[in-house]
């Protein structure tokens, strides 16, 4: 039986029927996508951190994480704010050379672990602040914390010590351009790569709505949550009971990674 073969025109007009109902059924697709690679980057961060941390406590050396354009921080005429680069930046990362007789400094040394690229293409560390993040709320904005949109920006190394402990910092990273419009649907595409100085500890949380920050000061809690917190769920006064508290009125999601 002869069979009828497809003319170009079917087959492009199936074509453009599959983009069209493609768009409608995944609308976010393209934005999910680079959320993923946003989660990616971080994990890769967060990895980067754990093995500084385990190989200073290893070797008895200070290990230095820090992104190009980093004021020497022996610099007492070193500008505080750097320009915030508009495209993606690896972390360096260097050891102590001499530590009984020149400390303070470091240099390259040799290891696979740390030769790896960490943020994805598109991906941008934006900040790489000292302390806690505050998550202070402005009325030009609707997301809380640490603004992407700025052109300068504070950015300081991390340091760990063969102790464990290190300086308390938090990189803020995100794959939005720096000239975006933010919207409160944008927290989820900014991270907060926490570490805390005591224990050397890293986790990832998500910027802050404003609304969201209102509603943890009036539960008086904490906005450190001390485990990972991605979802892009809106923290409520409905919700956020379900929210485990953890230490100090700090609270963390379980499954927190999405």
């Amino acid at each position: 039986m002869h069979r009828r073969a497809f003319t170009i025109v079917e087959v492009m007009l199936t074509i453009a029927l599959l983009i069209v109902i493609f768009a409608f059924t995944f609308p976010d697709f393209g934005s999910e996508m680079r959320r993923r690679s946003l989660l990616e980057s971080s994990d890769r961060l967060r990895s980067l951190i754990v093995m500084a941390h385990s190989e200073a406590m290893r070797t008895g050396l200070r290990y230095r994480i820090f992104f190009p354009g980093t004021p020497d921080p022996l610099d007492r005429h070193a500008r505080e704010e750097i320009d915030v680069p508009f495209q993606t930046l690896q972390p360096i990362i260097m050891r102590q050379v001499d530590p009984l007789n020149n400390p303070e400094t470091y240099g390259n040394f040799d290891g696979a672990w740390k030769n790896q690229p960490i943020l994805q293409d598109g991906t941008r560390c934006v900040a790489l602040r000292p302390g806690k993040p505050t998550f202070e709320t402005s009325s030009h904005s609707p997301i809380a914390g640490t603004s992407i949109t700025e052109e300068q920006a504070v950015f300081v190394p991390l340091t760990f010590n063969p102790d464990g402990t290190c300086n308390w910092v938090h990189m803020v990273i995100t794959d939005l351009p720096y000239d975006v419009k933010l919207e409160p649907q944008h927290v989820s595409h900014i991270l907060n790569v926490i570490v805390d100085g005591r224990t050397g500890q890293a986790w990832v949380q998500r910027a802050l709505r404003v609304e969201e920050v209102e509603v943890i000061e009036k539960k008086k809690a904490s906005p450190i949550l001390y485990v990972d917190f991605t979802r892009p769920d809106l923290i409520t006064e409905d919700n956020i009971l379900e929210i485990h508290v953890r230490q100090e009125g700090a609270f963390g999601g379980r499954g927190g990674r999405q």
